[in-house]
C-alpha cells in the first residue's frame, strides 16, 4: 500500500468501477482494446470492423463482437438452451444501420456451404485474447497498482461493485491479505476470527473470467473465492467461455447470476449514503437506471454522488437528473490513480450526517 494510503471511506459508501478505474494499471479502454484484438484475431475481426463502422467511428469492440454473435448464429443453427429459454441471441438491429454489401455476398455464400463457421473461429480466439489482456498471471509488485490497493484497503466492510474484466482487485488484495473478499450473491461463511467489517463484498456485475459458463446449458460455474485456476490450466474452460456479459446491446441476460448481481447492485444503492462512480462511462442502460433511481428515489438531502472522470463537468445524463431532484453532485476530474484520495475522502462536513 502507498505510503499516503487513504482513509477508510466513510460508513454507506458504495463505489462503482468502470473501464477508466482500471486504466491506470495498464488495461486497456475500448480504442487501445480494438487494437489489442487486431493484433491477435484473424484479420476476419478487421475486415468486420471496415465493414461495420465509418472510418471517422471508433471501433467498439462489444458492439463488433455482438456483430460476430449475430453472423455466427446465421452460419450455424441455434442453441437449444437459447430457444427453450427464448433468449435473442440475434438481436443487433441497434447495432447495425444497414449491411455493407461484403457481408450480405459473404452470407448468401455462406447459406448452404457451411462446414464449421468462420465467425465461431474468431469468437473463440477473442475470449483467449480476453483471458490475456485483462488477467495478471503472476500477482505483480507493481507500483502502478498502488491505487487500485489502496480503494481495496479504504473500502473494507463496504462494497465495491465492478463492471470490469480484469483480476487486478483480487491481486492488490493479496499483497496486504488482513481481510477477505466476498463474491455477491454467493457469499462464503466467515472463517473463524474474521468479522464481517473486514471483508470486502465485491460484485462483479458483468461477470468474472475466472467463472465458466457451459455453451450448452447456458449455465455459470461461479468460483467464490480468488483462482488463477484458467491461467493455471490450459484446459479450464473446457470448450465452454468465460463467465463474463461482452457485447453491446444485452448487458442484462436472464442465465447465470447476472439478474442476482444486478439485484445485489440495487440492494447496495438503496442502503448508499455515499456513490463513488470511477471511470464509467454511463453506456450501460440498467446501470444508468439503477443510478437514476438512487439518485431521484433513494438518496436523502444530505447523501453525495461523487464521479471520478476525465471531463471537468458531470455527464449530460446525471445533470439532467441534478434537474428534477437537486442532489449534491461532485465531479473529481483527472485519471483515476491520481485522484483516488480525492474520491474515496469522506464527505464534506457540512454535508455530513451528525
Amino acid at each position: 500500500m502507498s505510503d499516503d494510503a487513504p482513509p477508510a471511506a466513510s460508513p454507506g459508501t458504495v463505489v462503482l468501477l468502470g473501464a477508466g478505474a482500471s486504466a491506470g494499471a495498464g488495461f486497456p479502454t475500448s480504442p487501445a482494446l480494438h487494437k489489442l484484438l487486431m493484433e491477435r484475431l484473424s484479420p476476419i475481426y478487421s475486415n468486420l470492423s471496415a465493414l461495420v463502422f465509418r472510418d471517422d467511428q471508433d471501433v467498439d469492440p462489444e458492439r463488433l463482437f455482438r456483430v460476430l454473435e449475430f453472423l455466427n448464429a446465421l452460419e450455424v443453427p441455434d442453441r437449444a438452451y437459447e430457444q427453450a429459454r427464448g433468449l435473442e441471441a440475434s438481436d443487433i438491429a441497434a447495432l447495425v444501420d444497414s449491411w455493407h454489401p461484403d457481408v450480405e455476398e459473404y452470407l448468401t455464400s455462406r447459406h448452404r456451404s457451411v462446414r464449421g463457421s468462420a465467425s465461431q473461429r474468431v469468437i473463440d480466439q477473442l475470449w483467449d485474447a480476453l483471458a490475456d489482456i485483462y488477467s495478471l498471471a503472476i500477482p505483480p509488485v507493481d507500483k502502478r497498482l498502488d491505487y487500485l490497493q489502496d480503494l481495496v484497503v479504504s473500502m473494507r466492510g463496504q462494497t465495491i461493485v465492478t463492471l470490469n474484466y480484469d483480476d487486478a482487485l483480487e491481486h492488490v488484495m493479496g499483497r496486504a491479505f488482513t481481510f477477505r473478499i466476498d463474491n455477491a450473491p454467493y457469499p462464503q461463511p466467515l472463517a473463524q476470527g474474521i468479522e464481517r467489517k473486514d471483508v470486502l463484498r465485491l460484485i462483479r456485475l458483468h461477470g468474472s473470467l475466472n467463472w465458466r459458463r457451459d455453451n450448452t446449458t447456458g449455465s455459470v460455474d461461479v468460483i467464490p473465492v480468488p483462482t488463477l485456476s484458467f491461467r493455471n490450466d490450459p484446459g479450464y474452460w473446457h470448450g465452454h467461455t468465460p463467465g463474463v456479459i461482452f457485447g453491446a446491446g444485452n448487458k442484462l441476460r436472464p442465465d447465470g447470476p447476472y439478474l442476482d448481481l444486478y439485484q445485489e447492485f440495487k440492494m447496495v444503492l438503496a442502503d448508499a449514503r455515499q456513490v463513488v462512480v470511477i471511470g464509467y462511462s454511463f453506456r450501460d442502460a440498467h446501470v444508468n437506471e439503477a443510478l437514476r433511481l438512487w439518485v431521484l428515489e433513494q438518496a436523502k438531502d444530505d447523501d453525495l454522488l461523487r464521479i471520478g472522470c476525465l471531463a471537468a463537468d458531470a455527464p449530460t445524463m446525471v445533470r439532467a437528473w441534478t434537474e428534477e431532484r437537486d442532489l449534491d453532485v461532485e465531479v473529481v476530474s483527472g485519471p483515476a490513480e491520481d485522484v483516488m484520495s480525492d474520491l474515496l475522502a469522506p464527505r464534506p462536513r457540512l454535508m455530513s450526517r451528525s
